[in-house]
């Protein structure tokens, strides 16, 4: 790709977009193409509110079609319905995009605006209602993204990073476009994801290894090996890790009993949680409260004193 055409990148804001998105976009668009995105906003607005309320300033569309090489429309995990002036200014500016990318919301907008008619999107299933009232001839599929030609779409944020790694490569000029990873490479990268996100959501009542595959609809050990490959552990370890990790947090940053914070991280008992914490962090979890504590005790009244110091 030319610098030209690199540095061509348009980000158009919904109301209540994703902000982790939006900075997975600026950081790795800018670094495959030397220069950042503009950000735009599709609503008159110069400022647009992301899904937890944090202000981002933007550009306005203009009335005149942008020559933006990639348009992405970036919105987040709900989507408000946008005026029909909206999708028809959307749909101008999109004509003369070589790479079309919609994220979250952004995806519902593309489909309003006709510009995936025909094609298969990935899209959140809260938002699939939404999809069937438009009436567009749209494949919405449950794979974290998905590629139709030069049209990407992701269902959220949390698959944003492995559609870019697909993509970038060839949408900088460094990659193959008949060779971008192999299908199979792509297809476990997907159901790794699949997987991963399970796990997350799961963290309170685990789910046995042979449970995730099948709602994967892959065998136990087609899923051990996809995580030995891109994770170097088995499934089963992986998912006691993102358990205790929690449970660290917490130890650090809540006032629950250990007990507690072993029930909300998915251990049968107290032995078993401290077993387990011992045998991953090398020591239990009261002597990882204690520790924490009395590190950050003698900061907190640092600064206390230092506080009323200033104030008299």
């Amino acid at each position: 790709m030319n610098q030209g055409a690199a540095t061509s990148v348009a980000i158009v804001l919904l109301p209540g977009f994703s902000m982790g998105a939006l900075g997975v976009l600026m950081e790795r668009f800018t670094l495959a193409g030397g220069a950042a995105p503009l950000i735009f906003s599709c609503c008159g607005e110069k400022m647009v509110a992301a899904e937890h309320g944090v202000q981002v300033q933007a550009q306005v569309l203009p009335p005149l079609p942008l020559t933006a090489h990639t348009l992405i429309v970036c919105g987040g995990r709900q989507s408000q319905p946008m005026p029909r002036e909206t999708s028809e200014q959307l749909l101008r500016h999109a004509r003369g995009a070589t790479y079309r990318i919609g994220i979250g919301g952004g995806v519902l907008l593309m489909a309003q605006a006709g510009l995936l008619d025909g094609h298969r999107v990935s899209l959140a299933e809260g938002l699939r209602p939404q999809l069937q009232q438009t009436g567009r001839p749209v494949v919405p599929e449950g794979s974290p993204f998905t590629r139709d030609a030069n049209l990407w779409t992701c269902s959220s944020e949390d698959g944003l990073p492995l559609m870019l790694d697909t993509l970038l490569p060839v949408w900088s000029g460094e990659g193959d476009d008949g060779g971008l990873q192999l299908q199979s490479e792509v297809e476990d990268r997907l159901t790794l994801a699949e997987a991963q996100a399970l796990m997350r959501n799961n963290l309170a009542e685990p789910l046995a290894t042979g449970e995730i595959a099948g709602y994967l609809g892959i065998s136990s050990k087609k899923l051990e090996r996809i995580f030995k490959r891109f994770v170097g552990q088995l499934p089963a370890r992986f998912y006691i890790g993102l358990r205790l990790s929690l449970a660290r947090d917490l130890l650090h940053h809540s006032s629950l009993s250990i007990e507690e914070i072993g029930k909300r991280c998915g251990f049968s008992s107290p032995s078993h949680f401290s077993r387990a914490f011992r045998n991953h962090f090398g020591c239990t979890p009261r002597t990882e409260r204690q520790q924490f504590v009395s590190m950050w005790e003698p900061l907190a009244g640092w600064g206390a004193g230092n506080r009323a110091c200033i104030a008299g």
